[in-house]
């Protein structure tokens, strides 16, 4: 599905700079880590996505065998002389992957001509990087990171290589104990969410509470007529998916984004935009992976959550019912949090205050019925700020 304006976000976002591309990259193969189906070719598809997001000339990943204490290959690109059933003795001391596993540390070797009895994977490797992949319990196993040149991995490289192996631990650690992704799909997202938001001084408790409150709304509408769309598996998926109602904004560069004045015209234009590129993020994997929900619901989340009951909102101008029901719940959810919290341009506002504006913008900016259930008891509303404050 195509978005209106799509070509006009994209050159917007080329104002941003050379790094963003690499960001969004880093978007895509972590939102790749939730959809993929649990099997061995998983393991293809996390080297793969390392490969493309890094541009590096090989990367392999290698996981211990419990039963023999070896890591064993368990997907490689660029390493087409690498036999697929190696496996590496922990015990070797001589391997540089057994030493990153054995001692839970990074290890960089910039030329490995000049480094007496390091063992790559291929003799073609001629500077080395290799992390080991730790998960709550321990070392799991390593990522191997190869160059055919000297001197690649500098500083930069080598803080994105460990970027990315973190990001992917947990997810790893879940295919290979549990078979399964659904503890690792909550994490990832969050992951997501986190390398838009991070960047944002105000970042606090806010994806938390975002979440806790979609899902307290979204909750309180399954027993309500008119519903019906409203299940137990709706309920838990906006719980997960509202941390990435604002993914896009990884398109926008730092100067608008923390800017604590008032943005110029120019510059809120090129604001807006974060609902398109987070839509066309999560789109764009709806259409490589099928109709996934917690996928779905988050390309609904984060285009429609600035869209106003009345159409007087962005990017479609799209009213009333036509607006998606989770970016109905999200846009209340949103506002309510940002008023109550403090930003570098304001003081947190009482609920009072905030429930008083938001009752006020009923019928214009939000779904009337959905304001009146969402403030039907104020106390849960600060149980939630109280278990994730600023």
């Amino acid at each position: 599905m195509a978005y209106e304006a799509g070509m006009k976000s994209r050159q917007l976002v080329k104002e941003i700079g050379p790094g963003v591309d690499r960001l969004q990259a880093l978007q895509s193969f972590n939102a790749r880590l939730v959809c993929m189906t649990v099997n061995e070719s998983s393991y293809d598809e996390v080297v793969t996505g390392v490969w493309k997001v890094l541009g590096c000339d090989a990367c392999a990943l290698l996981l211990l065998d419990d039963n023999t204490g070896d890591l064993v290959l368990k997907g490689s690109v660029g390493y087409p002389d690498v036999a697929s059933d190696l496996r590496i003795p922990l015990t070797d001391t001589g391997s540089i992957h057994a030493q990153s596993f054995n001692e839970e540390y990074l290890i960089h070797v910039d030329d490995l001509d000049n480094q007496n009895g390091a063992k790559p994977l291929s003799s073609r490797i001629a500077g080395n990087l290799v992390l080991p992949i730790i998960s709550n319990s321990g070392p799991v196993g390593v990522f191997d990171f190869g160059s055919f040149d000297t001197g690649t991995f500098d500083a930069q490289e080598i803080g994105m290589c460990s970027m990315l192996v973190d990001q992917m631990s947990y997810s790893l650690e879940n295919i290979r104990l549990v078979g399964e992704l659904s503890q690792s799909r909550d994490a990832v997202i969050r992951g997501m969410a986190l390398l838009a938001e991070i960047r944002d001084t105000h970042i606090g408790g806010h994806l938390n509470r975002i979440c806790e409150l979609a899902e307290l709304l979204a909750g309180r509408l399954t027993t309500l007529p008119g519903y019906q769309e409203v299940t137990s598996e709706f309920v838990a998926t906006i719980a997960r998916v509202a941390a990435l109602h604002d993914v896009g904004k990884v398109g926008i560069p730092d100067s608008i984004l923390l800017k604590p004045g008032k943005l110029s015209e120019a510059e809120y234009e090129i604001m807006k935009t974060h609902t398109l590129v987070g839509a066309e993020l999560l789109e764009g994997l709806r259409q490589s992976f099928g109709d996934f929900s917690m996928i779905s619901m988050g390309v609904d989340v984060a285009i429609g959550h600035h869209e106003w009951w009345d159409g007087s909102g962005y990017p479609r101008g799209n009213k009333g019912r036509d607006i998606p029901l989770a970016a109905r719940i999200m846009g209340i959810c949103d506002v309510y949090d940002a008023l109550t919290s403090d930003r570098v341009y304001k003081k947190a506002w009482s609920h009072e205050e905030t429930e008083k504006t938001i009752r006020e913008a009923a019928g214009s900016q939000f779904d009337p019925d959905l304001v009146g259930i969402f403030f039907e008891n104020p106390e849960d509303l600060f149980a939630v700020r109280e278990k994730y404050p600023n």
